[in-house]
């Protein structure tokens, strides 16, 4: 358990026993989980979701999906509530240790108006407030091509909701500042800071649009060990660093848009998100979407999904590679740049039914084609250097039961 979890829990703990207990005029308590699994075709493939999950050396990955947390609500006297919730997944530097997903406090001076200080969910996606409770999704996991485009979950600063009615319009502005970390493939750790956005959200009725755009500074360094490997023969070279200054550092600039709507009038259900990555260095710039129809017949929902990633701009420029390294050192910059590639397109039908007013299981089989400079969402369970990775065709099987309690 990390120092910050730790700290978190003890003051929730103390609120709950100590003398502040009289100013506390309410206390829930609530939790999620999701046992998940999803299996590739391919013996020498598995399926990968970067910032959360570990390369494995099984096609069978237990780790991609499966979650457990609980969540503490503190509501106090003069509009004042305070949140803690803890989960715990497997992490890229495969382990499941507990971290403080949410961690703030919040004021509310008017019913329209919520200022909230502490840790909070970086609001990129659509869904982002509900990413890890899997139950509130019709899928076996929020589409990959879209939400691997933005691996930072942990939103460290503030933020503002305002909402309102406009006619048969409900809206919600969310204004936020603040900075975020996320590991990545094995030691690797990137970070965002001065991260400022706006999200808009509109409601009527059945349907929920959502827009939104952040701005931040990057500092990434990749923590695999044939990245590692690249680095110190880039060292030697008189260009070397040049290229390495595309590939890692600090002080990138990176901008996020989506953008989303949402469909449920209890027969039918459409979902659809569209998702925009620009980066002036460390990582591609890159877009994505998906597209969900089902309907739903009793406790049954079945679906289909559709969805598409590509890649905008690699991270190291093929010709600047070629034109001041030699060519055996150039094609490793250039399989550098493939690996960091997410781009595939995907279908999917899926069935999720509801076994009980708090469980779902659900089954998703879906045909994934990787891009031929791509990896897509799938990562070697073999020796990378020796594995096909780029322009294969990966049928996938996802199983979950997912709770919340």
């Amino acid at each position: 358990m990390n120092r910050l979890t730790a700290f978190i829990l003890a003051m929730a703990t103390a609120l709950a026993a100590g003398p502040a207990a009289a100013d506390i005029e309410a206390v829930t308590f609530s939790g999620f989980a999701t046992l998940g699994a999803v299996v590739s075709q391919e013996k020498d493939l598995q399926f990968l979701r970067m910032g959360i999950d570990n390369p494995g050396t099984d096609r069978l990955n237990f780790g991609s999906d499966s979650v457990l947390g609980a969540q503490g609500n503190f509501r106090f006297s003069g509009s004042t509530e305070a949140v803690v919730q803890v989960l715990t997944r497997r992490t890229p530097t495969n382990d499941y240790n507990p971290r403080a997903s949410l961690a703030f406090i919040s004021f509310a001076p008017t019913p329209e108006l919520t200022l909230r200080a502490g840790r909070l969910r970086v609001p990129a996606f659509m869904l982002s407030d509900s990413f890890d409770i899997n139950y509130a999704h019709p899928w076996g996991r929020p589409p990959n091509e879209v939400y691997s485009l933005n691996p930072f979950a942990d939103l460290d600063g503030i933020d503002l909701l305002y909402r309102t009615r406009i006619g048969s319009l409900d809206l919600e502005l969310h204004p936020y500042f603040g900075r975020s970390r996320v590991d990545i493939m094995e030691f690797g750790r990137a970070s965002l800071s001065r991260l400022r956005g706006l999200n808009i959200g509109l409601s009527s009725g059945s349907l929920t649009l959502h827009f939104g755009y952040s701005r931040a500074s990057l500092d990434l360094h990749w923590g695999d060990r044939e990245f590692d490997l690249l680095q110190n023969v880039l060292n030697t070279l008189p260009q070397g660093k040049r290229i390495l200054a595309e590939m890692h550092g600090k002080g990138a600039s990176e901008s996020f848009t989506s953008a989303g709507f949402h469909w449920d009038d209890n027969r039918w259900l459409l979902i659809g998100e569209y998702a925009v990555r620009r980066s002036s260095a460390f990582v591609n710039s890159a877009h994505g979407w998906h597209l969900t129809a089902g309907r739903h017949l009793g406790p049954v929902t079945p679906y289909v999904k559709v969805a598409r990633s590509r890649q905008d701009s690699r991270i190291v420029d093929r010709q600047l590679s070629e034109a001041l390294l030699p060519p055996p050192v150039a094609s490793f910059v250039e399989a550098f740049n493939v690996s960091r590639n997410t781009s595939q397109r995907s279908i999917a039908a899926g069935l999720r039914w509801d076994l009980h007013t708090n469980a779902a299981m659900k089954i998703e089989l879906a045909r994934n084609y990787i891009d031929r400079n791509g990896w897509g969402s799938f990562q070697p369970t073999r020796d990378i250097l020796l594995t096909r990775v780029s322009g294969r065709t990966v049928n996938t099987l996802s199983l979950s039961i997912d709770v919340v309690f």
